[in-house]
């Protein structure tokens, strides 16, 4: 092979990694890295609030995470009209590092009731400390349970896929088989329960009692929220561990990976 041909076919990998890796900033709504002002959205649409002693400490999967105790710590992100996109698609992506599992404490939650009719928009819950349960609600309850999908004391990467047509829950990369099926077939509209926060490391009302609050024990790390579905290759670019160069631009974090940017000037980004 030529020197030249050789050149040629290294520029053509860089720019089609480039184009790949981009893609997964398109469609960005709110991320949460709890790298910039404790937990602030990077993109500025929705500040997260720590409550009863929830905390940012600095051993995250990519730079600090926020930490919850299993006890009554939890975050709160109040709604925005920036989460209306979740009517008709979304994906959320986190990464989270389990303590202990216990029945549907949420990663990730929006909604009413964890569950026992249409109560919820997204819920990605540990209900052991191997087992998640998912779903998403339009007028009806779009539940499924994956088991065997997780070990604590690890770093795990999840993620929902809500695409309008079908919701997927992911581990890493892998679609694991669920009795209700994982796919499953849950149309838009979703349910948005505008008057309920964006919340993290809690589950509300399980059982379908209010105040009966189930509490995640470990630790959560680069939330994403996205206005559409993402595909299994981009589901994959996060799970290897990329994070969107969208977020790093709004961190205003440079390429050796310093923040360059004051927190205040930072300005949405959609």
């Amino acid at each position: 092979m030529t020197h030249r041909r050789f050149f040629a076919l290294v520029a053509m990998f860089v720019v089609l990694s480039a184009t790949s890796y981009a893609d997964i900033s398109d469609g960005l709504v709110s991320a949460w890295t709890f790298d910039g002002v404790d937990a602030d959205d990077a993109f500025g649409n929705s500040h997260g609030i720590l409550h009863n002693g929830a905390e940012v400490i600095d051993d995250g999967y990519i730079g600090k995470a926020l930490d919850v105790d299993g006890v009554e710590a939890y975050l709160e992100a109040p709604d925005v009209d920036a989460f209306d996109v979740m009517e008709n698609a979304y994906t959320i992506s986190a990464w989270m590092n389990v303590r202990a599992g216990r029945d549907h404490s949420a990663v990730v939650w929006k909604g009413v009731k964890v569950g026992w009719g249409s109560n919820f928009t997204a819920r990605l819950c540990t209900v052991s400390d191997t087992d998640m349960t998912w779903g998403a609600c339009n007028g009806s309850e779009g539940w499924f349970r994956t088991d065997g999908v997780y070990s604590v004391g690890e770093w795990t990467h999840i993620a929902m896929v809500a695409d309008g047509e079908n919701v997927t829950g992911y581990v890493n990369t892998e679609i694991f088989p669920s009795a209700q099926n994982n796919p499953r077939p849950v149309p838009a509209p979703y349910v948005l329960f505008k008057e309920n926060p964006f919340e993290m490391g809690v589950g509300r009302a399980v059982g379908g009692n209010h105040g009966n609050d189930s509490y995640l024990d470990g630790s959560i790390d680069e939330v994403y929220l996205y206005d559409r579905g993402l595909t299994e290759d981009e589901i994959a670019e996060l799970a290897g561990g990329a994070r969107p160069p969208g977020v790093d631009s709004a961190l205003g974090v440079d390429a050796n990976g310093k923040v360059a940017t004051a927190w205040g000037s930072l300005k949405a980004h959609r």
